[in-house]
């Protein structure tokens, strides 16, 4: 029903209100009224048997005045009476009474009945009861107010095993509707945020593995329910008609929270490197958390808020005290972790300082410890990625330094060994020269094979350390580069005894016979990659073949062909990591070290090329790759390979495979 007002009728409500005969409180409404905290303008009556009726209080003298816009009573067996007395000079016909604090268990209303003068009406209300319609629809408790000039008396009688808020406030609909969506939009986004850092983190737990990610996703994840619970939101939209849960779940929450809490620190600051004891009591009372959590199912509400609010008390404090010690010790996620920590209680003395009053009531200051929580989420992720950038550094560090370590050890190891080998090899030499039994001679002829293999191995490992040691330099001198081919090709056609591999050799005649480039490693690459295509192919054909890639470009094309058993697309992946064989037998059965495309590999690197590889199982395989066509400008003599020095540099004598 919509009132309308003209100004006798505004004047005599108004004498009506001014000289009404009680002597509480008498709260007026009018258009202009803003949402009001009626906290301090009630009446309050401690029932402490929680027997008294409403018949029993409706005239009682008992009833005391608030001095609180928000009276806050703890834990509490007593049953509260609330008194107030409003009268309305608004045309607004809307207005409801709505209590801002969701946890309370049984709220009874009683407002009078405009049918019956003198009667009261009855409405009942809490999280611990079904409202009518069997499913909840406001986080918070709302009741219609009667708009009218006459001043009329409404009570309240709340009980409750959580603490005892009394938070009050009176506001028209379209002010209800206002608010009703401007705290969605915020919870919205507040739970949006939350839900995305758990989920993002959890995944980044299954791929790497860190339990650190794992317990910062449970305390998220648990933050978030409780505050879902605490507000409201979780009996509306998650368990409307699970009373019993509905009133246990925040408290749940707040366990795993604190359980969660614990573990995380411990975990994140690596508490167990900087101090053994601090870290022994985070386990201990995460645990107890853990216990509580599941006895809160049973155990008395308030006795299960003691206990955890004790073990939430201990392990905050043990953090944050882990936290400055492990800072002091030099431990940077330390230093996110006390920032997250520091930034949630600036947030949360915020908080506080608005129930006082001290700061005005703006909803977003309302919402401070959850924003705190926010932020202190996204700080904590923050610290997260930069312990896992940190420990990829330290890790890649220790890499490194194991890599320097190794490869200098190598490099000394293989120096000393080269030594003695070649006085073997050379006394072997020399005894050959010499005229000897046909039975000795052989004898000889495999010790020097045998020294030759040795030889060659230790050459290949010093090759390969100095070249990751980076001590390998490029030449720049005239190659004969038709003989070099010419050379390898006549060297490897030497010694091939199968009759059924034949060796090819292709010119390309628009190449110049004499360009720049290092001659020993441009042969050590060649030789390496025929040396692979003999140690792979049994039948068939091997092809040596040099090109210019085209006339408009100045580049030269090596390439080396084979009819061999080929190469898997798995292992080709992989066929250029240290120690790696080609071809598809799982055996060593080529010998070599499997360094011999890596060592060619890098070379070519240093030369400003690199491998091309394509191959298909039981086919073939074909290598190759380009470099720069530099002709001399003079007409200095081209170093020819010969095939002495070729021999040094095939290491096929006795080592026929993947180097």
């Amino acid at each position: 029903m919509v009132w309308q007002w003209n100004c006798p009728q505004r004047l005599i409500a108004l004498i009506l209100l001014v000289f009404s005969g009680h002597s509480w409180a008498i709260i007026t409404l009018h258009d202009h009224t803003s949402p009001l905290s009626i906290g301090n303008q009630i009446e309050i009556l401690q029932d402490a048997s929680g027997r008294l009726s409403f018949d029993d209080i409706k005239n009682a003298n008992a009833f005391e005045p608030s001095q609180a816009s928000r009276p806050a009573f703890g834990f509490s067996s007593s049953v509260y009476w609330i008194r107030f007395r409003l009268a309305s000079l608004s045309s607004n016909p809307d207005w409801y009474l709505q209590i801002r604090y969701p946890l309370l268990d049984f709220v009874d209303f009683y407002y009078p009945s405009l049918d019956q003068p003198g009667t009261y009406l009855h409405t009942k209300a809490g999280d611990m009861v079904l409202p009518p319609a069997g499913k909840r629809t406001h986080t918070y408790l709302q009741f219609p107010l009667i708009n009218d000039t006459k001043v009329r008396t409404y009570y309240l009688r709340i009980e409750t095993e959580s603490s005892v808020i009394i938070d009050l406030q009176i506001l028209n609909a379209q002010q209800l509707a206002e608010q009703t969506i401007r705290e969605q939009y915020f919870q919205g986004a507040y739970f949006g945020l939350m839900s995305v850092m758990a989920l993002y983190n959890f995944f980044v737990f299954l791929v790497i593995r860190d339990r650190s990610y794992l317990y910062y996703t449970g305390f998220i994840a648990s933050t978030a329910l409780f505050q879902i619970a605490l507000h409201g939101y979780a009996g509306v939209h998650f368990w409307p008609q699970s009373i019993w849960w509905n009133n246990i779940s925040n408290l749940f929450a707040a366990c795993l929270s604190v359980a969660f809490c614990g573990k995380f620190a411990q975990n994140f600051i690596q508490l167990k490197r900087y101090h053994r004891r601090l870290d022994q009591s985070l386990t201990w009372l995460s645990l107890t958390a853990f216990v509580i959590s599941g006895l809160s199912l049973f155990l008395h509400y308030q006795l299960v808020v003691t206990l955890i609010s004790l073990t939430g008390l201990a392990v905050v404090s043990i953090s944050i005290v882990a936290a400055v010690f492990a800072l002091r010790k030099g431990s940077r996620p330390a230093g996110f972790y006390l920032v997250a920590w520091l930034v949630l209680l600036v947030f949360a003395i915020i908080h506080i300082l608005c129930i006082l009053g001290i700061f005005p009531s703006y909803p977003a200051l309302e919402n401070s410890v959850q924003i705190g929580g926010a932020v202190e989420a996204i700080l904590l992720s923050m610290g997260l990625a930069d312990r896992i950038n940190t420990l990829q550094r330290e890790a890649l560090s220790a890499s490194n330094s194991a890599n320097k370590i190794k490869d200098e050890f190598m490099s000394t190891i293989t120096h000393e060994l080269l030594t003695p080998v070649n006085g073997i090899k050379l006394s072997l030499d020399l005894l050959q020269q010499k005229s000897r039994p046909e039975e000795e001679r052989q004898l000889l002829k495999t010790a020097a094979e045998s020294s030759t293999h040795l030889q060659n191995l230790i050459e290949s490992m010093y090759n390969f350390v100095e070249l990751r040691r980076g001590n390998a330099r490029i030449r720049q001198e005239p190659v004969d580069l038709k003989s070099l081919l010419t050379s390898v090709y006549n060297y490897f056609e030497s010694i091939n005894n199968n009759a059924s591999l034949q060796l090819h050799f292709n010119w390309d005649d628009s190449l110049p016979d004499t360009i720049i480039t290092d001659e020993k490693k441009l042969t050590s690459i060649i030789v390496e990659l025929t040396k692979n295509a003999f140690a792979f192919t049994q039948e068939g054909y091997i092809s040596i073949a040099a090109e210019q890639v085209s006339a408009a470009t100045p580049l030269f094309r090596i390439r080396i062909s084979d009819s061999g058993e080929g190469i898997s697309r798995e292992k080709l992946k992989h066929i250029f990591g240290a120690f790696q064989r080609g071809g598809n037998s799982h055996l060593p059965v080529h010998g070599g070290l499997g360094i011999g495309l890596t060592m060619a590999n890098d070379i070519l690197k240093l030369m400003g090329s690199r491998l091309d590889i394509q191959s298909e199982v039981n086919v073939g395989t074909t290598v190759s790759f380009t470099l720069p066509i530099q002709v001399p400008e003079n007409n200095d003599p081209a170093h020819l390979v010969s095939d002495t020095h070729l021999a040094s540099d095939t290491h096929l004598a006795s080592n026929k495979g993947n180097d």
